[in-house]
C-alpha cells in the first residue's frame, strides 16, 4: 500500500523510520526487478559470446591474435555492464535520498502546519 503524504501523520520516531523503511524497501524491490533481468540479460549474451570465441580458437577458426583482440572487447563489454550497474545504483541511492527527505517533510508539514522544505520539495 502506498504511503497517502499529504495525510502522513506519524506518532513517533517509529512509525516516521517504518514509513521510510517501507517506501526503501518497495524501491528497493523495484529497482532489483528491473535491473536484475537486463544485468542478467547482459551477462548471459557477453558469457554466449566468450564462450563461442573460445571454441572459436580451439578449433583453429580463430588465430591466437584475432580472438586476443575479440576477448578484449568482450572485457570492455563486460566493464560497460558493470559501470550500467553502478550508474543504476547511484540512481536508486539518489531516488532513497529524495524520497526519504520527502516523507519527513510531509510528516513536519502535516504535524506542525509548516513547510519547512517547500523550495527543496518544488526543484524535485
Amino acid at each position: 500500500m502506498a504511503l497517502n503524504l499529504d495525510t502522513f501523520d506519524p506518532k513517533s520516531a517509529s512509525d516516521l523510520g517504518n514509513a521510510i523503511t517501507g517506501e526503501i524497501k518497495s524501491m528497493g524491490e523495484q529497482w532489483w526487478t528491473t535491473n536484475c533481468t537486463d544485468v542478467e540479460g547482459y551477462v548471459r549474451a557477453l558469457s554466449e559470446a566468450t564462450m563461442q570465441t573460445t571454441q572459436a580458437l580451439a578449433e583453429g577458426r580463430l588465430t591466437e591474435d584475432q580472438a586476443r583482440q575479440i576477448f578484449e572487447m568482450q572485457k570492455s563489454a563486460y566493464g560497460t555492464t558493470l559501470t550500467f550497474t553502478q550508474y543504476m545504483t547511484a540512481a536508486l541511492a539518489q531516488n532513497v535520498l529524495d524520497k526519504t527527505f520527502d516523507i519527513v517533510a510531509h510528516a513536519v508539514a502535516n504535524k506542525t502546519g509548516i513547510d519547512l522544505f517547500a523550495n527543496a520539495r518544488n526543484t524535485a
